[in-house]
């Protein structure tokens, strides 16, 4: 690398080391931000469903659908529970008199269906929106026209050759039933405590108003065709009798938990099919693969300084 160094021409030495410079910190960004992913992972311990506190969380457990409603992804038809879905089209250009092609994106999809996470003890909803997937299930297919025709099974392997077909279709899915560990900001919402009785009662009303000739024939008691004050009033305390009824269903309707991405944006949002151990491996592995690339860069860099400085 030496020798490759200082054979660069003067011209382009300054290219040359703004290159290096740039390599030099994105490599330190991904290693901050692999580490960083690594360190959460470790040191974060796996909270239980029931008895998960507000805020940031570990949780495992497996993936259901909501109300058993399947989520179908769009390309290939599987009932998935999350689904990022990708059409290519193979373009040819001319480059330096060269024929080439490559593939370039016309459709992209990425599922922000909620769906359901239990440890057999307890569940929440999963909102994922955001997050950072990590499946192991994907499909990629070839055909002819910008919308597939025919779908691909996740048993089988497409035989066609990409070169004979104009579109490529890919699709990455997590399954029902998978086992999954999840890094997000966990929260619970409950139907009653959102509400008070008047933001019901004021509901109410407003439901009513945008029926006038329902209103009038409700309240309208001596038929002069307009609500005056007296019936008003009237109409105000049979609202905040129906918004009390209303309260009162609403204080026995269960709390409802989900896990979403965390306000603070320097919290990942972490969703995956792998357990803790191969996700932490996979994210050690990452680091160190950018912090060498990072040192190799900055030592070029200070090379290639000392040569042509």
């Amino acid at each position: 690398m030496n020798q490759i160094l200082a054979e660069i021409p003067p011209q382009d030495y300054p290219y040359v080391l703004g290159t290096l410079i740039a390599a030099a910190l994105i490599c330190f960004y991904l290693f901050m931000r692999n580490w960083k992913r690594l360190r959460l992972i470790e040191d974060t311990p796996t909270a239980k469903l029931r008895s998960a506190h507000q805020g940031y969380v570990e949780l495992e457990g497996k993936g259901r659908f909501i109300d058993d409603q399947p989520i179908f992804a769009p390309l290939s038809n599987h009932p998935c529970l999350w689904y990022s879905s990708k059409i290519e089209e193979q373009e040819t250009f001319t480059e330096n008199g060269r024929t080439q092609t490559r593939w370039s994106v016309v459709y992209s999809n990425t599922s922000e269906h909620h769906f359901r996470l239990t440890d057999g003890a307890s569940s929440c909803d999963v909102d994922p929106d955001r997050a950072e997937v990590n499946g192991n299930e994907k499909l990629v297919w070839y055909g002819n026209a910008e919308w597939p025709t025919r779908t691909q099974m996740l048993e089988s392997q497409s035989i066609v050759h990409a070169m004979s077909n104009r579109y490529r279709y890919s699709e990455s899915l997590i399954l029902p039933g998978q086992p999954l560990y999840i890094l997000g900001q966990f929260s619970t919402a409950s139907a009653m405590t959102q509400k008070s009785v008047r933001d019901v009662m004021i509901g109410v009303i407003d439901e009513w108003k945008r029926d006038q000739p329902a209103l009038r024939q409700r309240f309208d008691t001596n038929r002069d065709g307009n609500i005056d004050q007296q019936e008003w009033e009237a109409a105000r305390s049979e609202a905040q009798a129906e918004a009390q009824r209303i309260y009162d269903q609403l204080a026995v309707e269960p709390d409802t938990h989900i896990i979403a991405k965390p306000r603070n944006s320097s919290q990942p949002f972490i969703i995956s099919v792998y357990p803790q151990a191969l996700l932490a491996q996979k994210f050690r592995r990452n680091s160190y693969a950018a912090l060498t690339a990072c040192v190799v860069s900055v030592c070029a860099t200070v090379w290639l300084m000392h040569v042509h400085g």
